[in-house]
């Protein structure tokens, strides 16, 4: 079993290397300063870290992911950028420095299980300044939810001369409010089979009000939310917790 591996990181790369348009702009618009710091937490393969650095903006991140910070170290040195990126858990975060702004985009913190939301809440607070902001996405309930209970091909990507396919099974466990897909990459070449990487990937879903009390009963008195149209493209929109 593996968390985000090779097969997983090259499929994201082709889809979702650099954040860009409105997404990337609303995130931009809170780095308002020359001298702020940021921090990215979960910042996978950089494609929110390395548009700041292009623009001169002081920020590091941190992922679990090996294969993902390699990438997003390789895709900062080809443009002549040193990402400040580590291996490191959010739940055993101590920030050695304080930010004015800490992220966390693409509701990659609805990754978290319920048993590490209160010690990762509790760290990026910890993490910031007095008057730091923190902007966290998540995944809401709402939307209906299809299981899959046998594997599923779901997507393919052409890689020079071979080829990944993704398969994914879908499970609701309703008691802890999360979406469990495992997913099954194969890459293929010359019709064999040369590796396969399974990972499970548990998105934990919530109601808007409910999160608000979350970051609320964990310090953060200061909690505006901001709806942000066509973020993802045009047609799409996400919502932004703003915390302090």
């Amino acid at each position: 079993m593996s968390y985000y591996g090779e097969l997983c990181t090259r499929m994201y790369e082709v889809d979702k290397s650099i954040a860009e348009g409105k997404e990337l702009d609303f995130y931009l618009s809170f780095a308002d300063r020359e001298d702020i710091r940021v921090l990215e937490p979960m910042c996978g393969n950089g494609r929110m870290l390395i548009p700041f650095m292009q623009r001169g903006i002081n920020i590091e991140g941190f992922d679990i992911s090996e294969d993902m910070l390699k990438v997003c170290r390789e895709k900062g040195n080809a443009l002549n950028l040193t990402p400040q990126v580590y291996y490191h858990k959010i739940e055993e975060f101590v920030a050695a420095d304080l930010y004015d702004l800490i992220m966390i985009p693409f509701g990659s913190f609805s990754l978290l299980p319920t048993e590490l939301i209160h010690p990762s809440l509790a760290n990026l607070r910890g993490a910031l300044k007095e008057d730091g902001r923190l902007l966290l996405t998540i995944m809401l309930k709402g939307n209906e939810i299809e299981e899959i209970a046998d594997w599923r091909e779901e997507s393919q990507k052409q890689l020079n001369d071979e080829r990944i396919v993704l398969y994914k099974k879908v499970q609701y466990d309703q008691e802890q409010s999360t979406l469990v897909t495992r997913l099954k990459y194969q890459l293929i070449k010359d019709h064999i089979i040369e590796k396969t990487e399974i990972m499970d990937f548990p998105v934990r879903l919530y109601d808007m009000e409910e999160f608000e009390q979350l970051l609320k009963s964990n310090g953060f008195q200061q909690v505006q939310l901001h709806e942000v149209k066509d973020g993802y493209g045009e047609g799409t929109s996400f919502h932004v917790f703003e915390c302090s």
